[in-house]
């Protein structure tokens, strides 16, 4: 009887300690809020989803091997919480498995969010939500897919990334072909980070906007100074205007802004310009400000209102060229 129950006991740690060894988990964002837009072809208002952050279901796991190695996956996809639906592609927000080790850093393959957007989100005040996130101006690129992306350890603050996208094109390894680095510096409150990233077009030519330098950085000016973020970002992107006609384009884009932490109260503020070099009357500005107050560690709610200003002959966020785009939101955003 003894023996029995010493075998069951060691059967017992032995089953703990393997499934100590891989770990599953499902994660999400339920983000809805009501929305009002005037921008040229009369007022809109709206429920919408994913204000503060896009509402989505995710599963991440990591396994455990020899050697200090890790196996690791995630597969995320998008949700409309205000209709119930889901993206055109199940998994569009990420699909990739990969490999960690403590020596090398992590290697994942398949569709993976892009250099420009993982770096440009760590420096954008609104934390790439409400109305005020970088890539509504920005052009960042979310995703890459068919991708192997490396991501470097940090030493003493510094770490490096690259991605690489396969065009899968018979006959022509160019076209179609993403390549991306990436530099990053964190040290305590400081962060800063560069980002290089190239696409080609189906003819192995430079892109519609396929060629675009990222650079930011960030500084936390701590508790002693009300607990004031300072943040700026510039972007440069460089192209051909289609796939048959190959004159560049180029436009600059430049970000600063900053957030107030005050316990569950936090005020951010930005101005984004653009600047188009290659054609007239294109330029683009918009001043946003954002509030969110935290009712827990996993539930917010939330506020934003920006003022886009147009040139004539664009429309950045609005409904005709020209026009001046004013937007308000607010809602409730829970994390699980």
């Amino acid at each position: 009887m003894k023996k029995s129950i010493l075998a069951l006991a060691a059967l017992s740690a032995f089953s703990g300690a393997a499934m100590a060894q891989s770990s599953v988990t499902v994660y999400g964002i339920v983000d809805v809020g009501a929305a009002y837009k005037n921008a040229g072809a009369g007022t809109l208002t709206s429920l919408d989803s994913g204000l503060n952050s896009t509402s989505r279901l995710g599963f991440k796991g990591t396994e455990t091997l020899s050697g200090g190695l890790k196996a690791n996956f995630n597969l995320e996809m998008g949700l409309k919480a205000d209709t119930g639906a889901n993206d055109a592609a199940i998994f569009a927000r990420g699909a990739w498995v990969g490999l960690s080790g403590e020596d090398f850093g992590s290697v994942n393959l398949g569709r993976h969010k892009s250099l420009t957007y993982i770096y440009g989100a760590q420096i954008d005040p609104f934390m790439d939500g409400l109305l005020g996130k970088t890539d509504l101006m920005f052009k960042l690129n979310t995703v890459r897919d068919n991708s192997i992306t490396y991501t470097s350890n940090s030493f003493s603050g510094f770490s490096v990334a690259g991605q690489y996208g396969f065009g899968e094109k018979t006959g022509d390894a160019t076209a179609n072909r993403v390549t991306s680095v990436a530099a990053s510096y964190i040290n305590g409150p400081l962060n800063a980070n560069i980002v290089w990233d190239q696409m080609k077009d189906t003819n192995g030519n430079l892109a519609v906007g396929g060629e675009k330098l990222l650079a930011g950085v960030s500084y936390d000016l701590g508790k002693d100074f009300f607990g004031v973020k300072l943040n700026a970002m510039y972007e440069e992107i460089k192209g051909s205007t289609s796939l048959t006609v190959l004159k560049e384009t180029k436009e600059q884009l430049y970000m600063v802004g900053g957030s107030i932490k005050d316990g569950a109260n936090t005020f951010i503020v930005s101005y984004t310009d653009s600047n188009v070099k290659t054609s007239t009357n294109a330029n683009s500005s918009r001043i946003a400000l954002g509030y969110t107050y935290d009712l827990s560690k996993r539930t917010n709610l939330y506020a934003s209102l920006a003022r886009v200003e147009n040139e004539k002959s664009v429309k950045t966020l609005a409904d005709l060229n020209g026009a001046t785009a004013r937007l308000f939101n607010f809602g409730i955003r829970h994390k699980f």
